[in-house]
């Protein structure tokens, strides 16, 4: 695989890595096991692929993602100047984009398999380590995946991913910051918003 098309895969909006198919278990762990058990279903749905199966999917994306932690630490020291009605606001858009990015990118890894490298702990965030192989091109280099996930009520939740060392949470710190940064708060808001209406995620 191409540096680009790594690049590709890790940019903002981008979330695939999680629909990755089923492979081989090498080091199991608590978040491991969601990890995998979440990505199978997804799996099994996708191959289904009829309407009440996309929301299916939509569902069990949003079990296994926590959209609080991704809106808080996408936003960064952003988040505190914020009012709670703007915080709620950004959270609804993010999880839309989210969302629909990740419909986007289903099909993107369907010749894909998984290998589960490693779990570990530090400060209470679970690092599952992963590898994507194609399928059907043995001459594709394997793509790297990290997931990051903490404990809330009692369920594993994905707060963060990292494919070929970019972070998904950095990536969207990254450009959130700079708009506001250039155009306010606001005008973040409106470009996410753009963003839904238009597709372009």
């Amino acid at each position: 695989m191409t540096r680009r098309m790594n690049h590709l895969f890790a940019a903002a909006f981008t979330l695939a890595a999680l629909t990755l198919g089923q492979a081989g278990l090498a080091s199991a762990g608590p978040a491991t096991d969601v990890v995998k058990a979440k990505q199978t279903v997804l799996f099994d749905l996708l191959k289904k692929g009829g309407a009440e199966d996309q929301k299916k999917i939509s569902a069990v994306f949003d079990e296994m993602l926590d959209y609080s932690a991704l809106a808080e630490s996408s936003l960064g020291s952003e988040w505190a100047a914020r009012s709670e009605a703007e915080k709620g606001q950004f959270r609804d858009l993010l999880k839309q984009l989210v969302r629909k990015a990740y419909e986007r990118n289903l099909k993107k890894t369907l010749n894909f398999n998984i290998e589960y490298l490693s779990e570990t702990e530090s400060g209470g965030v679970q690092t599952v380590k992963t590898k994507a192989v194609s399928k059907t091109n043995a001459r594709e280099e394997p793509l790297e995946i990290t997931f990051k996930l903490a404990q809330k009520g009692g369920t594993w939740l994905v707060r963060d991913i990292v494919t070929e060392g970019v972070s998904l949470v950095g990536s969207y710190r990254a450009q959130f910051t700079k708009i506001i940064k250039k155009d306010g708060f606001p005008a973040l808001l409106q470009k996410m918003k753009d963003k839904l209406a238009k597709g372009d995620v």
